[in-house]
């Protein structure tokens, strides 16, 4: 399969569960993001990064209830894309987020002061 071909049903897929995301009830009050979808090459399995902004859940609860929603989702997202294989879900926290924070907080840090050698 060609490479630009994955990345669009990465992207389509992508789109889908954002929707989903949006509309999921028990899901509302978590801001939760599709960060981004990487599908495997023969579109069998599918990893969603999701970030979120809601400090008070637990990840491990927002990852207890994305897994119990996947099995709704792989069936939207057959009917939304219609492809002859529809992925395997798994759900994975985008760390990107939080790396980035670390070196900004690294960074505005005061560096210590310099030491005199003698």
């Amino acid at each position: 399969m060609s490479s630009r071909r994955l990345v669009r049903v990465s992207e389509s897929i992508r789109g889908v569960l954002a929707r989903l995301v949006s509309r999921e009830r028990t899901l509302e009050a978590m801001l939760l993001t599709i960060a981004g979808v990487d599908a495997s090459p023969d579109l069998r399995h599918a990893t969603v990064f999701v970030s979120h902004l809601d400090g008070r859940t637990p990840d491990d609860q927002i990852l207890h209830d994305l897994n119990t929603l996947k099995e709704e989702w792989q069936s939207e997202i057959n009917q939304a894309l219609h492809i002859k294989y529809t992925p395997k879900l798994h759900c994975k926290f985008n760390e990107a987020q939080k790396r980035g924070d670390r070196i900004l907080q690294i960074m505005s840090e005061p560096e210590p002061p310099a030491e005199e050698k003698p």
